[in-house]
């Protein structure tokens, strides 16, 4: 049987404190982008920016319920 991880509060909050970090950046430094859209784009720098940094976030929820299961 597989063991299902849980995530504690403080991961999640601490991804929920992530999030509200890189919103506020992105207002800040990239105003509009969310209207734009270029990342629909087939084949565009845009959309496989939105794919790696997709990955990379999925990397980190990963990393972070894996470390649970380390303690």
């Amino acid at each position: 049987m597989t063991r299902v991880n849980r995530i504690e509060r403080s991961q999640i909050q601490a991804i929920s404190d992530k999030a509200k970090a890189l919103r506020r950046w992105l207002a800040e430094n990239a105003p509009g982008l969310e209207s734009s859209q270029k990342h629909l784009d087939a084949r565009t720098m845009e959309q496989a920016y939105w794919h790696y940094g997709y990955l990379c976030a999925l990397n980190d929820i990963l990393s972070l319920v894996h470390s649970e299961s380390t303690e």
